[in-house]
């Protein structure tokens, strides 16, 4: 739970904070730190601020801010689940360490997002672990709802949640939204950021906009089994290393490769995991002067909600991103940061007038030679393309020579089929009507009902 639901005289322990950057860097230099008590000394008489005391001093914090701190209450200890050979604290237990005992069971919850292209696996990958039965069809789209699931996995308690599909993190559909909202909203402990392995240089664009938001991370290469069998090589630790985020080859529909991925997860979270790191989408000199410039700006200003990093925001300020735009209207300083915008969006438009394209054309060419750049290092293809039997099949089907013979045979085969296997079928049917059109006949007595059974009814589906 939040720290703005904990009522006044009521206690909780801190087990994580959701803010972002220096609102993130001033909570813990105060003392929200893991593990650390908190009791809810008083509210204002509008229910904000909120005064609080930690570590033996007091202080105010806004709901607003109190929002993005998780805390689980001390008396709600005993509602977690614990392993058998974890301490059990009793209610009448007296002892100092109880708060942290307490703690230590309930940090041991990670919640995570599955993020990822249409047709990705997600879906697949939620069913796998959480043990749900949702939906997997092969269209775009289908899933068209967060679905949530839980599981334990060493020591672990894992709250899922199988995001919708989406190519990126802008504002022009409702999956975008959707993502992008909860991302603002929940916070995720982890992203598992699932990808196409067979197809990276298309699924790794949305990895990038993960990563200028600056969220913990760990990308799932699932169907890595093709990747295989194609023949192509990745050197997935390398290429993890130079993006900052650990890889992990899945397979979801057998399961291979998952409980590597949880690990990966638990390591990140608890923030062991040696590829981790910070790494910026470099966007040329131009851009990344733009973007810089209007980073600052952001960072100045303390109004500025916390949930999304300064350089993301930054960016999505440049494509000018309605959405972003909405939240930097509650900033004192809106009017300063967007003429700021417009000022560097004119300097670039005059830069790149040659080039015909607009601010996310120039932002997404440059995310895709980052792209193109990390896998030339670290990618392989096979030295000859595989041919599956689709690609097969549609060699003959679609042949100049052979389609239009083809698509003739087929339908005359289709044709055969009706007349000449449907006429024993066809025979059966009739004469089931004709004798349920007789039995009506010599058992019902004349007159309109008789006739609307055997002649409209019984007639006409006969007829059909």
């Amino acid at each position: 739970m939040r720290l703005s639901e904990i009522s006044t005289g009521e206690s909780a322990v801190v087990v994580k904070l959701l803010g972002h950057g220096a609102f993130r860097k001033r909570l813990i230099e105060m003392g929200f730190v893991k593990g650390q008590e908190i009791k809810v000394l008083l509210n204002a008489p509008l229910k904000d601020p909120i005064k609080y005391s930690i570590m033996g001093y007091e202080l105010s914090l806004r709901r607003q801010e109190a929002e993005l701190i998780e805390v689980v209450q001390l008396l709600d200890h005993d509602s977690f689940h614990t392993k058998p050979e974890e301490v059990r604290l009793q209610t009448e237990q007296s002892d100092e360490t109880a708060p942290k005992k307490d703690f230590i069971r309930s940090a041991k919850t990670i919640n995570i997002a599955l993020i990822g292209n249409p047709n990705c696996g997600k879906t697949s990958l939620f069913n796998f672990v959480s043990g749900s039965r949702e939906h997997v069809g092969n269209y775009s789209g289908v899933t068209v709802d967060a679905k949530e699931g839980h599981f334990n996995y060493n020591g672990y308690q894992f709250n899922i949640v199988d995001l919708p599909g989406t190519y990126s993190l802008s504002c022009y559909s409702p999956e975008e939204l959707y993502v992008r909202r909860f991302l603002l909203n929940e916070t995720p402990d982890v992203i598992v950021n699932v990808v196409v392995s067979s197809n990276l240089e298309r699924n790794l664009y949305l990895t990038t906009e993960l990563i200028d938001m600056d969220r913990s991370m760990v990308i799932a290469l699932n169907m890595y089994d093709e990747l295989e069998r194609s023949g192509a090589k990745l050197d997935y630790k390398l290429l993890g290393e130079m993006i900052g985020v650990p890889m992990v080859p899945t397979v979801s529909r057998t399961g291979q490769g998952i409980d590597q991925l949880l690990d990966a997860v638990i390591r990140v979270y608890e923030g062991e995991h040696g590829a981790v790191r910070h790494v910026h989408v470099n966007l040329g000199h131009e851009l990344e002067q733009s973007v810089n410039s209007i980073k600052n700006a952001l960072k100045a200003d303390p109004s500025v909600l916390p949930h999304f990093s300064p350089r993301y925001m930054a960016i999505k300020l440049l494509e000018r991103d309605t959405e972003i735009d909405s939240l930097i209207s509650r900033s004192m300083q809106h009017s300063n940061i967007l003429s700021l915008r417009d000022q560097e969006t004119a300097r670039l438009e005059h830069i790149f007038s040659d080039s015909g394209n607009d601010m996310s054309s120039l932002i997404a060419h440059e995310k895709y030679g980052f792209i193109s750049g990390a896998l030339a290092e670290t990618y392989t293809p096979a030295s000859q393309q595989a041919e599956n039997t689709t690609h097969i099949i549609d060699a003959f089907v679609t042949n100049k020579l052979f389609g239009f013979p083809l698509f003739m045979l087929v339908m005359w085969f289709m044709f055969w089929c009706t007349f000449e296997i449907g006429s024993y079928p066809q025979e059966w049917i009739q004469h089931a009507v004709d004798w349920l059109n007789s039995a009506i006949h010599s058992y019902f007595p004349a007159g309109p009902f008789k006739d609307l059974l055997a002649d409209g009814i019984i007639g006409g589906v006969g007829g059909v």
